[in-house]
């Protein structure tokens, strides 16, 4: 991820409440506002990547090479 960033490929990522577990997930949207998240090393490439508190999302966000990201609330 670091790497599409660095080239310029990334152009934002939003923090969003992960559905129907306990935890935060990223979402990065690239030069063609194509949305993708993040998944974990060892699990299915479709199963996005939950971050237990919203200090390691961020922290992960910001080793990727970002430093403004958006959070994103849904309330309802």
């Amino acid at each position: 991820m670091k790497s599409v960033f660095d080239a310029g490929g990334l152009k934002s990522v939003v923090i969003t409440r992960a559905p129907m577990v306990t935890g935060y997930r990223l979402i990065f949207k690239d030069n063609h506002n194509k949305s993708f998240m993040m998944t974990a090393q060892r699990a299915d490439k479709l199963e996005s990547r939950v971050f237990k508190s919203m200090d390691a999302t961020v922290t992960n966000a910001v080793k990727v090479g970002f430093n403004r990201m958006a959070v994103e609330c849904n309330l309802a």
